[in-house]
């Protein structure tokens, strides 16, 4: 016999051997293992729980900020235990008279709208990594299509795009996909890793070994990107996965962060950092304009406990 936890009835089973001569028979079911106690709650999975900070900013020398983000937050039950899942984005609009801001707005809209439905499939536990992996490239793409049409309606608007990295996260997992420079960053047991690739020319330059990665930071065309949303319909993003644990770090940030805050300078501001995820994001943001704040700078922290 075996006991259901929804409704407490024991069901027969057959074809399934005795219990042990010397197990009570109340205790054991008829395949030689143990009832389960309705005495006490059955155990539930440990569940993982996040802090959440943003701030952007338009720095010092530009008069508007072009960056957007966003951050949503949905409940999950799984394995019988409360887990959330996160929706971030961060977006780095380009273009004059506006077109900057209205394509970083244009970009986290879209962005969700096509994921906020894959939250909740996520909540099952039940989407395989190719489907978010497969959705984040759909989404990024929904993006570009949005601001290529709006740049076309619109002569003022013309060449407008964004850059945009966004995460969804949940269940100790985070599928990652972006487009163009803005950055995911993740901290681990003391260890800072870039989790996505610059599509800039510069990078390209380096990944071909024409430009050593020290001369990237101060190169002339280092702002100049291989791929943007909205300067085509459609777009080839980078997708990538990460596992994350109790104390990780989980950043995403424009390139007003990195532009001014390098590996070892954002590593120092990281490690053993006690700090809310509000505050280190307003920390990255004070440091920033403390160096100039010649970009905008947006900074989304999650930190996993």
């Amino acid at each position: 016999m075996v006991r259901c936890f929804a409704c407490a009835q024991v069901f027969r089973l057959h074809h399934v051997q005795a219990p042990p001569s010397w197990a009570p028979a109340t205790d054991w079911d008829d395949a030689g293992l143990p009832l389960p106690s309705f005495d006490a709650e059955p155990e539930q999975a440990d569940a993982l729980t996040w802090d959440v900070g943003s701030v952007t900013t338009a720095g010092r020398v530009r008069d508007c900020n072009e960056d957007a983000y966003l951050v949503r937050r949905h409940a999950s039950s799984r394995d019988m235990a409360e887990h959330e899942l996160l929706l971030l984005a961060v977006a780095d609009g380009m273009g004059g008279y506006g077109g900057g801001e209205k394509a970083s707005a244009l970009t986290v809209r879209a962005l969700q709208a096509a994921l906020t439905p894959w939250l909740a499939m996520a909540r099952t536990g039940h989407c395989a990594a190719d489907s978010l992996a497969g959705a984040l490239r759909a989404a990024l793409n929904d993006a570009s299509k949005s601001v290529h049409s709006a740049a076309l309606a619109d002569p003022a608007l013309k060449g407008m795009g964004a850059a945009a990295v966004v995460a969804l996260v949940g269940h100790n997992q985070a599928h990652i996909g972006h487009v163009g420079d803005c950055r995911a960053y993740h901290f681990h047991e003391g260890r800072l890793h870039q989790a996505t690739k610059d599509q800039t020319l510069v990078q390209r330059m380096v990944d071909l070994g024409t430009l050593q990665p020290r001369e990237a930071q101060h190169h002339p065309a280092k702002n100049e990107l291989s791929q943007a949303l909205g300067r085509r319909p459609d777009v080839a993003p980078e997708v990538c996965q990460l596992t994350l644990c109790r104390g990780d770090w989980l950043l995403l940030a424009s390139d007003g962060l990195h532009a001014h805050l390098g590996r070892d300078d954002l590593h120092k501001e990281l490690a053993g950092t006690s700090v809310s995820a509000q505050n280190l994001a307003q920390r990255l943001i004070d440091v920033v304009n403390q160096r100039g704040g010649g970009d905008n700078c947006t900074v989304i922290a999650a930190h996993c406990s």
